[in-house]
């Protein structure tokens, strides 16, 4: 084989070399720089949402502030003259970006810092900065709007005004130019790429580097402008949901980091793919470079001792079939940084037992660059296994993390559907399975304070429900000492703890946490551990604080609740005494029209919350009679046309003297819808069909029902099977047709029930 032969050979070998080093170090490098960029991504959108943020909650906060003082200057009344005092909050408040200073007062008039003089019929009163300040009763971002004069975009941050005594006096409000927010939302760039963005919970564009998408442009709604990609992750942008996702923009792929800016806006920046591979590709042509810088320093060091080396090249071309033999079966880089390793040295080798000058130092320089080309594989691989390192560590996190989101997600769903609902029971019995499956406990318990004592009102685990509604004692255990002292307990052992009362054999370690509103112990959240002690874990009451702040509030809320519904149970049934002693209406009857309507209510699927309010309720379904002169309803023959006519007035009084509380709404719709019937024959209002509310629908068959079998100055009483016989088949007076078709139904198959409640509560 000829020596130029021999010599291709070799460069072939060295070029394998650093085709696989330079292979490698790119798939490297890809991974490395992608999980730079998106930590630096998602590092910027946060640190940018969370600056935003304070900046708006100064805004906020200073404008409640202003607003208090306004009203603390204004006493009772509108102050004369605004535009002063207003003056000197704008220059006060300017270097925040605000541009105006204003207030729109209930009595319909407006004033400024600037002394703007509104046109002919401006109303205040209907726009919408003072409609969402009384709507949310606090300070308000208010919907962005564009100034007509100077074109640019402006938000109001408004609050109401309320007097000393309670009167609305207005809405205060600062107007801020959102253009120093543009230009710190455009110029937020991920090494210095990028497109930053802002959108207000509506996905409108508030700020970009596109001028003409602010305010015309929404992310959520596909335009020539924004790709219909940009749809998807929209929906996670108009929750307030941080996170990173993968869209087509402008025609290439592009990652879309974004962070919620506190309850009104979302911050985004756009980073372009082939920014990420632009990055890679640099660094790989560095690694490239400086691999091919190698090849040719070997080459000059080759070429010029070519003649005088003829006989020697026999070995080296023999470490050259050895370089591809060994480099051929490699599978990764950490083998090729291996054989480079052994190739240098049998290289070494080969120069001490070569007797040319030339040849040795060729080697040599062979020898030292196979060793750097080694130590960067080297290098390399421990990088690699560094990253893999980190993956590890960054999927145990996100496991954690999601975990204890999975928690937090659970909680705040039940707390959302939990406020309109009584069933708290299942509710709060999801809490502690969620927290149960998350922490991977043996039991959780979740206990309210009750007369004097801690409840519990949920169980999972522990192997046993004999545990619900135990009463825990305040002295002498641990979670009474959690309760009185306001902060949690964790007991690792539980055998060395002198206040603990067994629950489970099998526990070994119990954490308590009080649940604390206001300033106020309202119950303790128990979670308990199997096996051996467990140490105190910080990561874990981090976890497990924010569900109990929400369980604190949750039980305050239930309370409250509670001592409503008995303040509603003693209205109603002082009422019911006063219209006893009017119209001679008997105590049983009222209770037997409540027993009906809550029977009625429970058949029709009716919430154990609205059954308990018809039950209380239908007692008061005839309040109005308390207007009906005594003469007319003791008469004891019929009523004249007139007598008649007055007397059906009852309904419209009953739901007058009811008032407006809105928490009395189904009183109102009982008194007054309780004479409606089914086809339109009834009175006040003649409503027929589904046009009667469900409750006048009920307290109407339980009042036919409970007339028919009660005697009157005017007739007897009637049995239950001929009243049942006129409900269902009529008698000129009463027919079917007056009732609903499911009231019917449910009268077919609970009037027994109907009857014992009647015989039951017959002149007690």
């Amino acid at each position: 084989m000829s020596l130029g032969r021999k010599m291709i050979i070799l460069l072939a070998g060295f070029l394998a070399v650093a085709v696989a080093l330079t292979a490698g170090s790119y798939s490297l490098t890809a991974r490395s720089v992608r999980a730079r960029v998106e930590e630096a991504g998602n590092s910027l959108v946060s640190e940018t949402a969370l600056s935003l943020d304070e900046y708006f909650s100064k805004l906020l906060s200073l404008t409640s502030s202003l607003s208090v003082s306004v009203s603390a200057l204004s006493g009772n009344t509108v102050p004369p003259d605004c535009a002063d005092l207003f003056g000197r909050y704008l220059d006060s408040v300017r270097s925040h970006g605000v541009q105006d200073v204003f207030m729109g007062f209930e009595n319909g008039d407006f004033s400024d810092a600037t002394r703007w003089s509104p046109p002919e019929g401006y109303d205040p009163r209907i726009r919408s900065w003072y409609v969402e300040a009384l709507k949310k009763d606090d300070a308000v971002i208010t919907t962005p709007y564009r100034d007509l004069i100077t074109g640019e975009l402006i938000v109001s941050v408004t609050a109401p005004v309320i007097s000393p005594s309670g009167k609305l006096l207005g809405v205060f409000g600062l107007d801020v130019n959102l253009a120093h927010v543009q230009e710190k939302v455009i110029s937020r760039r991920i090494f210095g790429e990028g497109i930053g963005f802002l959108v207000d919970r509506k996905g409108f564009f508030l700020a970009s580097p596109f001028p003409e998408w602010d305010l015309s442009e929404s992310i959520a709604i596909p335009s020539t402008a924004v790709p219909s990609s940009l749809s998807t992750p929209a929906k996670a942008l108009l929750l307030g949901e941080p996170g990173t996702a993968f869209i087509t923009f402008r025609g290439e792929s592009a990652m879309l980091f974004h962070s919620p800016a506190g309850d009104y806006f979302t911050f985004g920046v756009i980073l372009p793919e082939t920014v990420f591979r632009r990055f890679v590709r640099d660094i790989a042509a560095l690694h490239l470079f400086g691999g091919f810088v190698i090849l040719l320093l070997a080459a000059v060091l080759l070429f010029p001792t070519v003649h005088g080396l003829r006989m020697s090249f026999a070995s080296l071309s023999a470490v050259a079939d050895g370089i591809a033999e060994r480099l051929s079966g490699n599978r990764d880089i950490t083998e090729t940084a291996f054989n480079v390793q052994v190739l240098g040295a049998e290289i070494g080798e080969a120069v001490e037992d070569s007797r040319v000058a030339e040849f040795k130092r060729f080697l040599r320089s062979l020898e030292n660059a196979l060793k750097i080309i080694g130590r960067q594989g080297e290098e390399i691989a421990a990088l690699t296994e560094e990253a893999l390192a980190i993956q590890d560590n960054l999927t145990d996190v996100n496991r954690e993390l999601t975990e204890r989101q999975k928690i937090w997600r659970n909680t705040l769903n039940v707390m959302e559907t939990l406020s309109g609902t009584g069933d708290s029971g299942g509710k709060l019995q999801r809490i502690a399975d969620s927290i149960r499956e998350s922490t991977g406990a043996f039991g959780v318990l979740l206990a309210h304070h009750r007369d004097g004592a801690l409840r519990n009102l949920a169980i999972t685990g522990y192997h046993s429900a004999a545990l619900l509604d135990v009463a825990i004692p305040l002295e002498g255990s641990v979670a009474g000492r959690a309760f009185r002292e306001k902060r949690p307990v964790w007991v690792e052992d539980v055998s060395l703890e002198p206040e603990y009362g067994m629950v489970h054999p099998e526990v070994a370690t119990e954490v308590e946490i009080p649940l604390v509103h206001r300033g106020r112990s309202v119950g303790v959240l128990e979670v308990a551990f199997a096996g051996e002690g467990r140490p105190r874990d910080d990561e874990l009451m981090e976890t497990l604080m924010p569900v109990a702040s929400a369980l604190a509030g949750l039980f305050d809320v239930e309370d409250a609740r509670r001592e409503i519904k008995e303040s509603y149970r003693y209205l109603a049934e002082k009422l019911q005494s006063v219209t006893e002693i009017h119209h001679l209406e008997t105590a049983d009857h009222m209770d037997r029209i409540g027993a009906y309507s809550r029977l009625a209510a429970e058949a029709l699927g009716k919430s154990r919350e609205e059954q308990d309010d018809i039950e209380i309720f239908s007692r008061l379904h005839d309040i109005g009679k308390l207007r009906v002169p005594m003469s007319i309803l003791g008469k004891a023959g019929p009523l004249t046309d007139d007598e008649m006519a007055l007397v059906r007035n009852h309904p419209r009084w009953g739901a007058e003297l009811i008032g407006g509380a809105e928490w009395l709404a189904s009183v109102r719709r009982i008194c007054m819808t309780h004479h409606e019937k089914w086809d339109g024959s009834g009175y006040p209002l003649g409503l027929s069909g589904d046009e009667i509310p469900w409750e006048g629908q009920v307290v109407a068959l339980a009042d036919v029902y409970d007339a028919l079998r009660s005697p009157r100055g005017y007739k007897d009483s009637l049995s239950h099977e001929e009243a049942v016989r006129i409900i269902l088949s009529g008698d000129g007076r009463t027919e079917p047709r007056h009732f609903s078709p499911e009231i019917l139904d449910f009268f077919r198959n609970s009037h027994r029930e109907m009857d014992r409640i009647f015989e039951s509560r017959r002149g007690r």
